[in-house]
């Protein structure tokens, strides 16, 4: 068995407004300096803090929370909106739409992701991993 050396998570709250993304984005990037799996985590955030504003209360004058959990050989970024009755929903390459692939970048990419909650807030998450240097 591998120990794990977790650094303790950062968060910080960002208003629900479309200008918040970059925001969002330049955080994360900020936590991960210098982790290779940044690059990759700045994305996908950008994408779930997207969702977040555009889909759920949090958009009409509510908040977003990211949280970022790294460790040795692994990150989970967490983004907790204020709630929707909808689901967060997959859209598959092919489908005849504008938008709404967001989702599907992040299963592609992610090693892991999921989300729970609903109505009243809702967490969103994915994780990566990579091989530790020897």
């Amino acid at each position: 068995m591998t120990a794990v050396t977790m650094i303790r998570p950062r968060r910080r709250v960002f208003p629900g407004a479309a200008g918040q993304v970059g925001r969002a984005r330049l955080f994360v990037g900020d936590v991960l300096d210098g982790c290779p799996a940044a690059g990759d985590a700045v994305l996908l955030t950008s994408e779930l803090v997207t969702n977040a504003i555009a889909h759920t209360a949090s958009g009409r004058g509510g908040k977003v929370l990211v949280t970022v959990y790294r460790a040795d050989s692994r990150v989970r970024v967490e983004v907790k909106d204020d709630g929707s009755d909808q689901a967060p929903v997959v859209h598959r390459v092919g489908e005849v739409r504008e938008s709404g692939f967001g989702l599907g970048l992040v299963d592609l990419m992610a090693d892991r992701w999921g989300h729970c909650g609903g109505r009243r807030g809702r967490v969103v998450w994915f994780m990566l991993e990579w091989k530790p240097d020897c």
